[in-house]
């Protein structure tokens, strides 16, 4: 995909009325479950629309805080058969300012330009570059990105396989102390939160760096420990009681990650079996969210 092309769907795009494009109606063909709510409203939030897909960014961490997509079979199917060529842009929507920028997502940082609903989800070529928009992107180390969270996007398409239809909505979440990629702000964890209609609920979470490892939580439990709720509308039940989730799918000669209790992910255990850190600011970092880990337990 080329730059000018691009250009010209941002363009079109932006060409609309603000009101008319970037609304919770104008989103009701992702948002089918309703809004994403957050625990404690976040200041200097905008709410972006996009064809198969919304994002809540926010300013403050120049990151979307959710990313909601309804997923079928049949765009899972269509999105096979297209080759991921498209490149990364500024969303022209936001403020200049406030805007995530090409530039904060320096190379040979080990950290990746990660989306949030990912490119392989959506079924043709202009809904695949809109997935492209930096509001739909997080920094993400770069061996999950490409391992354990790869393995988790591609089953969940699996489960969009098997039962038709779904609602996904991903995000990261930020529990230790702040970390900057350029501008933009590093999540410590990153989450999947799937629902599937008459069946049940449940979130895949994982550390923002190089651990082979996963947890399954409810939807309770996200809410508890990120302040999101992704589906505020479920009965109690689905909200309460994680549905059993399939493992991330490895690809062809990668080792499968691990699923770990929470209480182990989220604690200083987890980040004690990476390389030891390079710096006071790291073990700052992994203390708080182990404190963290410690509060959420009780």
């Amino acid at each position: 995909m080329t730059r000018p092309l691009i250009a010209a769907l941002v363009l079109a795009l932006s060409s609309l009325p603000a009101s008319a494009r970037d609304t919770p109606r104008a989103c009701a063909h992702v948002l089918s479950t309703g809004q994403p709510s957050i625990k404690q409203s976040a200041d200097r939030t905008q709410l972006l629309c996009y064809r198969a897909y919304a994002v809540l960014y926010s300013t403050q961490t120049r990151t979307a805080l959710w990313s909601a997509e309804r997923l079928t079979r049949e765009a899972v199917d269509a999105a096979r058969k297209l080759p991921r060529d498209s490149d990364f842009y500024e969303e022209e929507r936001l403020p200049e300012a406030d805007r995530a920028r090409l530039a904060d997502y320096r190379r040979g940082s080990g950290i990746d330009r990660g989306h949030l609903a990912p490119s392989g989800d959506f079924p043709d070529k202009a809904s695949q570059v809109e997935s492209f928009s930096l509001a739909n992107v997080i920094p993400q180390d770069s061996v999950s990105n490409r391992r354990t969270w790869s393995h988790i996007e591609t089953s969940t398409r699996r489960l969009a396989r098997q039962h038709g239809t779904i609602q996904v909505v991903t995000g990261p979440a930020f529990v230790g102390t702040p970390r900057t990629l350029g501008r933009v702000r590093i999540p410590d964890f990153v989450w999947k939160a799937i629902y599937v209609p008459g069946i049940g609920a449940a979130v895949y979470i994982v550390r923002n760096d190089a651990t082979p490892a996963y947890s399954v939580i409810s939807v309770a439990e996200l809410r508890h420990f990120s302040g999101i709720d992704p589906f505020p509308a479920l009965p109690k039940t689905m909200n309460t009681t994680a549905m059993d989730l399939p493992p991330p799918t490895p690809h062809p000669g990668e080792k499968p990650a691990r699923r770990v209790a929470f209480a182990w992910l989220a604690s200083g255990e987890a980040a004690a079996a990476l390389p030891a850190p390079d710096s006071l600011q790291h073990v700052v970092r992994d203390a708080a969210i182990l404190s963290l880990a410690l509060a959420y337990a009780r």
